[in-house]
C-alpha cells in the first residue's frame, strides 16, 4: 500500500511504463537501504514523494536527472554569486546534499539507462585524491603529471595542494612563486577558493599551498568543512588533491571526500606497510564518521550503531576487535538491521594502488599481493592495483629543473606508464 500523498492520474500514466522501463526495486531493499533512498528522494523531489511507495516503484532515471537539473539550477552557488555570503553558504550546503542524493539514486538504474546529458554535464566533476602515509614517495610529482595528462586530453583540470604543512606541488608545475595560496582562503584574506587559482604553463590550473606558515596543517574542523565544501564546488572536469604524507584526521577526510582515492607506495617495505596502514586508517575513519558532517550519505544518526563502531574500532575503544570481519559479525548479532548499511559502506570503499619508483618490475607482484591479501582478510576491502611507475633519471631531472616528465617526454616510458594507470583507473584518456 502506498504511503503518503496520492499521485494524480496524469503522473501515474507518465511513471507507469513497466513494459519499457525497469521498475525501481524497492521490494528487494532492506530497511536501511530504503531509508537512504527516501532521504535522497526527499532532497530531489519532496518529503511527501519520499514516503510514497508507488512513487518510488515507478521512478525512472530520467525523472531523477530532471529533478537534479531543476534543483541544481535553484541551488548551485555559481548561479547565484550576487547573493549575500550567508545565503550563498546555505545554497552550497544544500547543493552538496542534492548532488549526493542524485548519486545515490542513479546507482539503482542499469548502465544502459544511466546516460547523462544536457544541463547536467555543466555540473559534472570528478575528485581524485592522491595519498599515502609516507613522505618522499613521489605523490606530488605523480599528481602534477597526472593533472597535465588529463589537461592535455582536453579536460578542465585543477590541482590542489593539500599538503598544508609541506606544500611543494607548484614546483613540479614549473612555478616558483605564488601570488596567493590556499592559506589565504583559509585565513579569510581571500573570500573564495577559486580566487586563489592560477593557470600554469603546462595546462592544468593550480590552487597552491604555502608551507612557510607555522601550524598551517592544523586547521580546525569548521575550516576543514568549509574547504571540503568549496572543493566540491570548483567548476572543473577533474580536481586532483595532493595530500600530505600522514594519517591525520584532516588528510584522511580529504582522501575520503574524493570520488577516486589513489594510495601510493613503493616496493620498499616501510612504504608499502604504511600504504596498508593508510588504507586501514581511512576505512576506520569512514566507519566512525558514518553519521558525521563529512559523510555524504545524509543519514540520521543511529546512536547505538555509532557507539558500537567506536567501541570496536578506535584504539582506545573498550572492546577493540582484530579485523572488520569481526565487526560485521558483532553487528549481525547485536544490530542485524544495520548489517546492510555496513556492507554497503565496505563495498563503496575501493582504494586504488599505484607503486612508484619501481626499479625491478618483478618485485611488484609480491608487494601488490601482500597489500591486497591483507586488506581483504583484515579489512574486508578490495584494493585495485592500477599500475606502476618506473624509477628513472628523467624524474630526477624533472624535479631538478621544474619541467614535468610528461611535458618533456610525452612518449617516454614514464609518460606511457602514467597513461596506462590513468586509463586503468577509469579516467578519460586518449590512447597514446
Amino acid at each position: 500500500m502506498a504511503v503518503g500523498i496520492a499521485i494524480p492520474t496524469h503522473l501515474l500514466r507518465m511513471y507507469r511504463k513497466e513494459s519499457q522501463f525497469p521498475v525501481f526495486p524497492i521490494q528487494n531493499l532492506e530497511d536501511d537501504e530504503l531509508r537512504r533512498i527516501r532521504i535522497a528522494c526527499a532532497f530531489l523531489f519532496s518529503p511527501d514523494h519520499a514516503k510514497d511507495d508507488l512513487f518510488l516503484k515507478n521512478l525512472r532515471l530520467e525523472h531523477v536527472t530532471k529533478a537534479f537539473r531543476e534543483k541544481a539550477k535553484r541551488y548551485h552557488p555559481d548561479l547565484h554569486r550576487h547573493e549575500p555570503k550567508d545565503m550563498l553558504e546555505k545554497r552550497k550546503e544544500r547543493f552538496i546534499k542534492i548532488r549526493a542524493s542524485y548519486d545515490t539514486l542513479k546507482n539503482y538504474f542499469p548502465p544502459e539507462d544511466s546516460h547523462e546529458s544536457g544541463d547536467h554535464a555543466v555540473f559534472s566533476r570528478r575528485i581524485i585524491a592522491v595519498g599515502g602515509a609516507k613522505g618522499g614517495i613521489g605523490k606530488s610529482i605523480f599528481a602534477a603529471n597526472l593533472g597535465i595528462l588529463l589537461s592535455s586530453a582536453g579536460h578542465r583540470t585543477v590541482l590542489v595542494d593539500l599538503d598544508l604543512g609541506g606544500a611543494n606541488l607548484h614546483l613540479y608545475l614549473g612555478t616558483t612563486a605564488l601570488p596567493s595560496c590556499i592559506n589565504d582562503f583559509l585565513s579569510k584574506r581571500i573570500p573564495r577558493l577559486e580566487d586563489v587559482m592560477i593557470s600554469t604553463r603546462y595546462g592544468p590550473h593550480l590552487i597552491g599551498g604555502d608551507s612557510s606558515q607555522f601550524g598551517a596543517a592544523n586547521i580546525s574542523f569548521a575550516t576543514k568543512m568549509k574547504l571540503l565544501r568549496s572543493l566540491k564546488q570548483i567548476d572543473a572536469d577533474y580536481i586532483i588533491l595532493d595530500l600530505g604524507g600522514d594519517t591525520s584526521y584532516n588528510i584522511v577526510d580529504f582522501f575520503l571526500s574524493a570520488d577516486t582515492g589513489i594510495v601510493m607506495a613503493t616496493c620498499d617495505p616501510a612504504a608499502y606497510l604504511e600504504a596498508y596502514n593508510f588504507i586501514k586508517v581511512a576505512l576506520y575513519r569512514k566507519l566512525n564518521r558514518l553519521f558525521g558532517e563529512e559523510s555524504d550519505l545524509g543519514l540520521e544518526k543511529d546512536a547505538e550503531l555509532a557507539n558500537l563502531i567506536t567501541r570496536l574500532t578506535r584504539p582506545n575503544g573498550s572492546d577493540r576487535l582484530a579485523n572488520i570481519m569481526e565487526l560485521r559479525d558483532r553487528i549481525r548479532q547485536e544490530q542485524p538491521r544495520n548489517l546492510f548499511l555496513i556492507n554497503q559502506l565496505l563495498r563503496s570503499f575501493r582504494p586504488k594502488l599505484v607503486l612508484n619508483m619501481v626499479e625491478d618490475q618483478s618485485n611488484t607482484d609480491s608487494v601488490v599481493w601482500r597489500i591486497r591479501e591483507v586488506a581483504e582478510k583484515m579489512l574486508c576491502t578490495k584494493v585495485d592495483f592500477v599500475g606502476s611507475l618506473p624509477f628513472e633519471t628523467e624524474i630526477k631531472r624533472s624535479a631538478r629543473d621544474l619541467v614535468p616528465a610528461v611535458s618533456r617526454a610525452p612518449r617516454g616510458f614514464y609518460s606511457m606508464s602514467l597513461n596506462h594507470i590513468a586509463r586503468t583507473a577509469g579516467f578519460e584518456i586518449q590512447n597514446p
